[in-house]
């Protein structure tokens, strides 16, 4: 991977290809589009060769300023085909009218993959370049990974929130030459990391300008901050459902508090996919105010922003998945008609029939969608995933009956299932009248399949609460007559007891095949 990412560095910087870098630009085209960028500029607006004017934001405004100037932020777009060594792609400029394409291995008959990243990224991510050469294992097709690195790093996000505009209408040009030449606005799908979902917004407002509408946009936890209200940016200026025949969005750091998460929570997509729920990620530990603590700017860590992170590698293991460098899952989602809370829970839960089982074949399922480079779904859609990679697994529910008809519960239930070599944890919270709790969590699908009977520890863990005297007045046992776990293939395992009891004290119980 180093002597790869040399090869990369040295071809930007280095002499591999001089005849792209030296390609002259069509004055005549240049001269034009100043005229008519002159003619057309207000005073309260800044103005560039080729990209033309922008808002100046007022005086007040978070965002401070307009975007930076072209020749600051030196924008670079390279090509990646599978008939292209990966340590030599090719570069695109979006100001020679066209030219650079021409003279590369573009090929405008073929699906173009445009992958954007964020804030503080760079193209020569491992994570941006391992989705390029995935994607040139499972198609035949152009990837253009776009580098914004001058504009996205800082030292303030909102100087890279204001870049996006100018950076969205680079890509945009360059995707409009491609059209031009003959490429159909359908084979377009530009996946956006955080800021980068926002650039293909606004990329996609220039096509639209012009009477083209691309396929499909990806925006993967598109960025919140300065985003989330339209009054800072408007809905010209960052990702929608408009912006595309196809928007699927995933949301894996969202949060109801301006002070925290870093990515939006209110859905933007035609499908709008909420792993784990949206929030905090398993195996994340994120602080709390994180967006307040980060300041925003170059204190941003993998451990602060673990949970946006994670939308990315969601999205990167399905690529992985199509060419066999992750075991065969599908991330399959479902909706929660009572939305978040019920799907918090654990009473929302898919099943498959039988007759689907082995092709996990959904559709003919308007309740069901998979999350991934082979989406399918609409609406808000929600699935649970495992803590670290990999983090696809067959999804399962726990079902724990309680043996009154009701019982007042203000505690939580800890379940640990042993299958195979691995393990899956449920959290089951209840807190107030029940008569049954539920949860939700995701196992190994190989484990599971050859796993006769499942072992489980319970325990449940009351919340201290006190009363006018002080004292504390709990329920400390949980009465339980039956448990049950289930997949999302409609397999079950379960066990039934009268008046089982679960306390703080742990209790282990293996759980049958079948319902009991």
């Amino acid at each position: 991977m180093l002597i790869y990412k040399l090869f990369l560095i040295y071809f930007v910087y280095g002499d591999l290809n001089v005849s792209s870098r030296r390609l002259k630009k069509p004055e005549t085209f240049k001269l034009k589009r100043r005229i008519l960028i002159q003619q057309n500029r207000r005073a309260d607006q800044i103005c560039y060769d080729i990209v033309g004017c922008f808002d100046v934001p007022h005086k007040l405004s978070p965002l401070k300023k307009g975007p930076e100037s072209p020749s600051v932020l030196n924008t670079k777009f390279f090509l990646f085909r599978n008939d292209l060594k990966l340590s030599h792609p090719q570069r695109l400029y979006y100001e020679d009218n066209g030219l650079s394409l021409k003279q590369s291995k573009f090929n405008e008959r073929e699906n173009v993959k445009v992958i954007v990243h964020g804030f503080m990224g760079s193209w020569r991510d491992n994570g941006t370049l391992d989705g390029a050469q995935l994607y040139t294992q499972i198609c035949k097709c152009n990837v253009i990974l776009l580098d914004w690195e001058r504009g996205a790093k800082g030292p303030h996000y909102a100087n890279a929130a204001a870049n996006t505009e100018i950076v969205g209408r680079q890509l945009g040009i360059l995707l409009l030459h491609m059209i031009n030449n003959g490429l159909n606005p359908r084979k377009i799908h530009i996946v956006g990391f955080s800021l980068g979902a926002h650039i293909a917004g606004c990329a996609s407002e220039l096509l639209k300008n012009n009477g083209f509408m691309i396929g499909r946009i990806t925006g993967l936890d598109a960025a919140s901050p300065l985003f989330r209200h339209s009054h800072i940016r408007d809905k010209s200026k960052k990702l929608d459902r408009s912006d595309a025949l196809l928007v699927d969005a995933v949301h894996t750091d969202s949060s109801p508090f301006f002070t925290d998460g870093f990515g939006l929570l209110e859905p933007i997509g035609h499908v709008d996919f909420f792993p784990n729920g949206g929030f905090e990620q398993p195996g994340c530990y994120d602080k709390k105010a994180s967006v307040v603590m980060s300041h925003l700017e170059k204190t941003i860590t993998k451990e602060t922003a673990c949970s946006h992170l994670r939308a990315w590698e969601l999205f990167k293991e399905t690529l992985q998945i199509k060419v066999n460098k992750a075991p065969k899952c599908s991330f399959t989602a479902y909706k929660c008609r009572g939305g978040f809370e019920e799907y918090r829970q654990g009473e929302c839960f898919a099943s498959m029939t039988e007759r689907f089982k082995s092709s996990l074949d959904i559709s003919h399922r308007t309740d069901l969608g998979r999350m991934g480079d082979d989406v399918q779904g609409e609406g808000i859609m929600y699935l649970v995933t495992k803590d670290k990679y990999p983090f696809c697994g067959v999804q399962v529910h726990m079902s724990i009956f309680l043996t009154e008809a009701e019982q007042t519960l203000n505690g939580e239930v800890r379940c640990n299932i042993q299958q195979g070599n691995s393990s899956s944890n449920f959290k089951i919270f209840g807190t107030g009248i029940h008569k049954a709790l539920y949860g939700l969590s995701v196992m190994d699908a190989v484990d599971l399949i050859q796993t006769g009977n499942v072992k489980g520890s319970f325990a449940y863990y009351p919340f201290i609460d006190g009363n006018d005297n002080g004292a504390d007045v709990v329920r400390q046992v949980v009465l339980v007559h039956k448990v049950m776990l289930r997949d999302i293939t409609g397999r079950s395992w379960s066990r039934c007891a009268n008046d089982l009891q679960i306390q703080a004290q742990p209790i282990d119980l293996v759980l049958s095949p079948g319902s009991c």
